[in-house]
């Protein structure tokens, strides 16, 4: 089943968050993910609420959860999100699509 990942991110510390973007450009495809949105700050409009208001703001589709599990299991991703841990946070959630 079809599953649509929403990721917001903080970033605290520049250098060490675009280590972690370069570290895993590209590397969704590899596990069947696509990037369907995206918004920064400047980009996005927040309706309701104050969860959205900071950060950027990722919506990727992948084609099941497990295929979502292996990316993020991956070396790759392991490598990037050591330069991520102490530079920002980053907020996910799964959810399955109504298919």
């Amino acid at each position: 089943m079809v599953v649509y990942v929403v990721g917001q991110a903080r970033v605290n510390e520049a250098d060490g968050f675009k280590k972690y973007s370069e570290t895993v450009a590209g590397l969704a495809e590899k596990f069947g993910g696509k990037l369907i949105a995206a918004g920064s700050s400047e980009k996005k409009v927040v309706i309701e609420g104050e969860q959205f208001a900071d950060g950027k703001v990722v919506i990727f589709q992948y084609p099941s959860m497990e295929a979502y599990q292996e990316y993020v299991a991956s070396a790759k991703y392991q490598e990037g999100k050591a330069h991520r841990i102490n530079s920002g946070s980053l907020d996910v959630c799964v959810i399955p699509s109504v298919d």
